[in-house]
């Protein structure tokens, strides 16, 4: 198969996501298989530096660098009018191929002399059929359809699944109307005869219309499935924003006016127009709402809380409650409600994925507290200040609990404030790579994953404790283990197994991420993450100013001393009169036989809280106080002591500490105390695991 002509050009458009580029171009090498290639990536002026970055990893690529975003169809042209492979390949940054991708289409094209372009399965980053794999062209039929969600309904008849071509199998070859622009290809003199996409198009629509003026050639269209590839879908693009509604049913407009308009009346156009136009507004709108639903959902357990301090305040009397001058209270539930929108405003709630809980303790304080004191002036509304009291406790417990909770059913492996359970990871890969990677991935502070084990792709079994299997085992030890996420190591496995065993575990709520050759990141389906350690660089500590050291005595102070009341309260007749015996323990006097006397050790160690010896979070009691000029006091737990099962190197726990300094806040210590109660290590253990110095009666 050898030649020494170029076999495929393969064309990308770049859009500031550099990583998946590298990660798809070490893919295409991998598929190659005795095929020449010639390789353009055009960037759309990402100003991210990602030419020079991918120069580096990838000299023998042709690259072409525009001043400003010309458009997806436009950019794509300027590489095809220079390609001079027998075949193109248009392709997304944002994809990975298999192994045996390019000579599969490759060959189908040789065998069928009449097939103008074809495509292949493309699967979705949980392993699913994307359904865009092969498509219709559409029509004011099919893609009502669609809007109504009759394809889905009826997806195996031929009158509503028109648009997906969904009465197919997905692995069933057909000749197709139209294919994804993420995976299309052609046969390259007759993508050059057609003039390439239409740069009328900016973005989307241009590769139905280039699909659809091939029809009118001698020309058709193949869906091959005997090769998939995996397309992680729109990672350059935010398909909440109103730029990206408006651009796409800008396109729908655009190819239904030049393709259909000759045979409709100027009344009907104008009917279309103003339906495309509707479909923008509400697909805004829910994009919106949908962005906002962490926010909304906070709204109606606070104004679920405002009406049970109501009904508390008169002993959910209803003859007293459905009173015409008591209803009037429904008017202070409308007005907190605009006050929590607004605040909710104010401290960035409605930006996509943030679920801050500091963020929205605030907003659920700054919302009662101009509550309070609009109804101090309107005396009309001033109703009993027990019912904004009551309902402000039960408000903010409603929503802490729901927000906590959202946040620890997520498998991703972010560490917000709030998370209680590391994501447990899976590692495909081999031993020393899976030992190195997992090394690299507990030296982050920010992160919370737990690397569970690792599964070999070859069957190589080692006694590590790490090994967990092979990989025909691997959706057992997925359940077995309660797996979150599974990464593969691409360098140890080939693409096409990979893809193999996200197909084979997409009913099981995993997450699947890869990390590239180059083993300094991760790829999941929306976000980057970098292997490396962050870097320590000298600047002001948050733990350092005033105000944060005043709000963490606050907070030792404000809990260890109702437990110290409590715990002496239970303990007393045991400090008046049992015989006592001490231990030093890392300058701390305790009681000999450490967990035997476990609650009167606790209460001393609340006392060392209290008097301001200790601190409830802070550095380990066995480290020495750090040399800087405003040191960490030691505490009783802390980031170090909660991530010691991740701690591998001293290194490792020095990059720990100068990550809590550097980012205090009392929200990350309440955190911390959380993870504690939840996950351990308990204080007291790690005390009793300490050398004793000094032993005493």
């Amino acid at each position: 198969m050898t030649t020494s002509k170029i076999d495929i050009s393969v064309v990308i458009v770049n859009y500031k996501v550099k990583e998946y580029i590298a990660n798809l171009l070490n893919s295409l090498e991998r598929s190659s298989d005795g095929l020449s290639l010639e390789i353009f990536v055009v960037d759309n002026a990402s100003g991210d530096n990602s030419v020079s970055y991918l120069k580096k990893r990838f000299p023998n690529v042709h690259y072409i660098q525009n001043d400003e975003n010309i458009g997806f169809g436009k950019a794509n042209n300027q590489a095809i009018s220079q390609a001079k492979g027998q075949y193109t390949l248009i392709i997304n940054p944002d994809t990975l191929v298999s192994e045996d991708t390019l000579t599969t289409l490759f060959d189908h094209m040789e065998k069928h002399e009449e097939c103008g372009a074809c495509g292949c399965k493309i699967l979705n980053p949980d392993g699913t059929f994307a359904p865009e794999s092969r498509r219709s062209v559409p029509t004011i039929w099919s893609a009502a359809c669609k809007v109504f969600g009759l394809n889905s309904l009826f997806p195996k008849s031929k009158l509503f699944g028109k648009y997906y071509l969904s009465w197919l199998g997905e692995d069933e070859p057909s000749k197709v109307p139209v294919l994804s622009g993420s995976f299309m290809f052609w046969r390259t003199e007759v993508l050059q005869k057609l003039g390439g996409f239409d740069e009328r198009f900016f973005m989307y629509g241009e590769d139905i219309d280039l699909c659809y003026r091939i029809q009118k050639t001698g020309y058709h269209i193949d869906y091959v499935p005997d090769t998939s590839i995996i397309h992680y879908k729109g990672e350059s693009t935010k398909k909440g924003d109103l730029k990206y509604i408006r651009l796409f049913n800008k396109a729908l407009y655009q190819f239904f006016d030049k393709q259909y308009s000759s045979r409709y009346s100027f009344l009907f156009k104008v009917l279309i127009y103003i339906a495309i136009l509707l479909r923008t507004l509400f697909s805004f709108i829910g994009s919106r709402v949908k962005q906002a639903g962490t926010v909304i959902m906070d709204l109606l357990l606070l104004n679920i809380a405002l009406l049970l301090g109501f009904a508390i305040r008169f002993n959910f009397d209803m003859t007293v409650i459905l009173q015409p001058d008591n209803l009037n209270f429904l008017w202070i539930n409308l007005l907190f409600s605009g006050l929590y929108f607004v605040a909710a405003g104010i401290f960035g709630l409605y930006k996509r994925n943030l679920n801050s809980i500091s963020a929205h303790l605030k907003a659920v304080f700054v919302a009662y507290s101009a509550l309070i004191l609009i109804t101090f002036f309107a005396r009309e509304l001033a109703f009993s200040r027990l019912i904004f009291a009551v309902s402000f406790v039960i408000g903010l417990v409603l929503t802490l609990v729901y927000r906590v909770a959202k946040l620890n059913s997520r498998n991703s492996g972010e560490a917000p404030r709030g998370k209680i359970r590391s994501s447990r990871v899976l590692i495909v890969g081999n031993i020393d790579q899976t030992q190195n990677i997992t090394n690299k991935i507990h030296s982050r502070p920010d992160w919370s994953y737990e690397v569970v084990g690792y599964v070999s792709p070859t069957g190589q079994k080692t006694d590590s404790v790490s090994y967990l299997g092979e990989l025909a085992q691997l959706k057992d030890l997925v359940r077995a283990y309660s797996i979150d996420q599974v990464f593969f190591a691409l360098n140890s496995i080939s693409y096409k197994q990979m893809l193999k065993e996200i197909s084979n575990l997409q009913k099981q709520d995993v997450i699947f991420k890869l990390i590239p050759d180059s083993m300094d990141f991760i790829l999941g389906k929306s976000n980057v993450e970098y292997l490396e350690a962050i870097p320590l660089v000298e600047v002001e500590f948050d733990y350092s100013k005033p105000y944060n050291r005043f709000i963490k005595r606050v907070l030792d102070i404000g809990i260890s001393m109702p437990l110290t009341i409590l715990i002496g309260v239970f303990v007393f007749p045991s400090l008046v009169f049992a015989k006592k015996e001490w231990v030093w323990v890392e300058n701390i006097k305790l009681y000999k036989g450490i967990k035997e006397h476990a609650w009167k050790n606790r209460f001393r160690i609340l006392l060392y809280v209290l008097t301001g010896k200790l601190s409830l979070v802070g550095a380990p009691l066995h480290k020495a106080v750090m040399d800087h000029n405003d040191p960490v006091k030691k505490g009783i737990t802390g980031l170090v002591q909660i991530s010691e099962h991740r701690i591998a190197h001293p290194d490792d726990e020095e990059s720990f500490e100068l990550y809590y300094l550097q980012n205090y806040s009392l929200w990350m210590d309440l955190d911390i105390l959380i993870k504690m109660i939840f996950n351990g290590p308990y204080p007291l253990d790690q005390i009793a695991s300490l050398k004793v110095n000094q032993e005493q009666d």
